[in-house]
């Protein structure tokens, strides 16, 4: 969760990535802001993964973080009333989006778990 939260939300979210993230394009910045991820993750599972769960796990956490965002971004475009901060709707997207992120990591860790107690 500290890696999420490092990656969204402090200075390893540039501008030029967040203006992205916001539209769901271009989707370079957003790779980029997926990759971030995916390393801070790696970082991690390094201390309790076997590596070759490490490259899996990390591939899984860059493919799903820069699938939601850039539907989040679709989503903005589709319905310009969600990217309005005043609107209620933002919020439960902004949320949903948290969710679906927050879900993966915890696929993640029950994964790892899975593998721990399989071996």
């Amino acid at each position: 969760m500290l890696c999420h939260w490092l990656a969204d939300f402090t200075h390893l979210s540039t501008p030029r990535m967040l203006k992205a993230k916001l539209i769901g394009k271009p989707l370079f910045p957003i790779f980029i802001h997926a990759c971030i991820h995916g390393t801070l993750m790696c970082f991690v599972l390094l201390f309790f993964v076997p590596i070759k769960s490490v490259l899996i796990l990390t591939g899984v956490q860059i493919c799903t973080h820069f699938c939601i965002d850039v539907l989040k971004g679709k989503l903005n475009v589709w319905f310009p009333a969600l990217a309005d901060a005043k609107n209620p709707f933002h919020w439960y997207i902004f949320g949903l989006d948290q969710m679906l992120h927050q879900g993966v990591i915890v696929l993640m860790v029950s994964y790892n778990f899975y593998l721990l107690s399989a071996s």
